[in-house]
């Protein structure tokens, strides 16, 4: 299988996205992906984080609506490949000084809303103002459906896996779990794909999760998992 590939790296991602919505970068951070910014030009922008998704799962896990809408996939360059330094990192790239990237946007005049579970909202600094808090993936794409029209910057995080394989782990194979959670997912997303406004860019970013889980692959494909980089899969909604 071959993806359009584009490299970049965390500390782009901030920029790049400002870039993207037509808002002013901030002096201080690094600039934004030449590559991305001409690839795309969105009106709206839904950012989907996914624990435990990376290249190698979607080669190996094929889900159908991001391969099939698939314009553009980045690999992601980063000091913290987990969750939540990855996603800290997409938020304030490099700049010191209290620079978040939802808040800038937010007083930009952007409408932005963020669905997440109730501790992700202090680890990583979301205002409660445009933050809805949520206990599982399910409520997550449920309040999503109600936002994604409305918002101009939408961004979600799907974490089921860990929790699942914690509950579920003893009696079914992870990685069997993760394929399930991966296919959900693109489901739901393929849904959320049909109820954006036109020209809404979706931006799929794969992380290590927050915890290291052993998968058992063996041979040639646990060598790949364990390469496995963060990706940012991406698409833009066009009119046909």
């Amino acid at each position: 299988m071959s993806f359009p590939q584009i490299r970049t790296s965390a500390m782009e991602l901030p920029a790049t996205i400002l870039k993207l919505l037509g808002i002013e970068t901030p002096v201080g951070l690094p600039d934004p992906n030449v590559e991305i910014t001409l690839k795309f030009n969105p009106r709206a922008m839904v950012i989907v984080f996914l624990d435990n998704f990376g290249l190698f799962e979607a080669v190996v896990y094929k889900p159908e609506a991001l391969i099939k809408n698939l314009e553009a996939i980045a690999v992601i360059e980063t000091d913290d490949p987990y969750a939540i330094p990855l996603t800290q990192r997409i938020l304030t790239g490099s700049k010191v000084g209290g620079f978040h990237l939802l808040d800038y946007a937010k007083d930009f005049g952007k409408f932005v809303r963020v669905v997440c579970r109730e501790d992700d909202m202090e680890e990583l600094g979301y205002n409660p103002g445009y933050t809805v808090t949520v206990r599982d993936d399910m409520n997550t794409y449920i309040e999503s459906t109600k936002h994604i029209f409305r918002s101009e910057l939408l961004m979600l995080h799907f974490l089921d896996f860990e929790s699942l394989y914690a509950q579920y782990g003893h009696r079914t194979p992870p990685k069997t779990l993760l394929e399930k959670i991966v296919k959900r997912t693109d489901n739901w997303i393929k849904v959320l794909l049909r109820q954006a406004r036109e020209d809404t860019l979706f931006m799929i970013v794969g992380n290590h999760g927050r915890h290291p889980i052993p998968l058992n692959y063996e041979g040639k494909l646990a060598e790949w998992r364990k390469a496995n980089a963060p990706i940012a899969i991406m698409f833009q909604k066009r009119s046909e």
